[in-house]
């Protein structure tokens, strides 16, 4: 499955993500020990294209924390930004033409294509 997208990442989404993902309450979330989390994320990272964010037009997101992942996106020419925060992404990102959707409207898309 993962031959039919491409993840897009930096240096500091890689790390942004490592912090969120050992988060007390994330870890009791995905029912995941540390070990295991670490090489879910291992993996994520060997398998994403490394962007070189150069572009960084600001302001972007109504939250500035988010601005990070619109860099990468943008950078990185995505289709997409896959989030269960639209909300956030959804102004900024239609200006470059990016489509943002939720993991589930992704997996839809996949599956209609076949």
């Amino acid at each position: 499955m993962l031959g039919e997208l491409t993840v897009l990442m930096d240096h500091k989404v890689a790390c942004e993500y490592r912090d969120v993902a050992f988060r007390a309450r994330q870890l009791h979330a995905a029912g995941k020990s540390r070990e295991q989390i670490v090489d879910i994320l291992n993996l994520l990272e060997a398998q994403a294209e490394a962007v070189r964010v150069y572009f960084r037009p600001r302001p972007l997101s109504a939250d500035p924390n988010d601005d990070m992942v619109l860099d990468v996106a943008i950078n990185g020419r995505a289709d997409a930004i896959v989030t269960f925060n639209t909300r956030h992404f959804k102004s900024a990102a239609t200006q470059f033409n990016i489509d943002v959707v939720t993991p589930a409207e992704l997996l839809t898309r996949i599956r209609t294509r076949r």
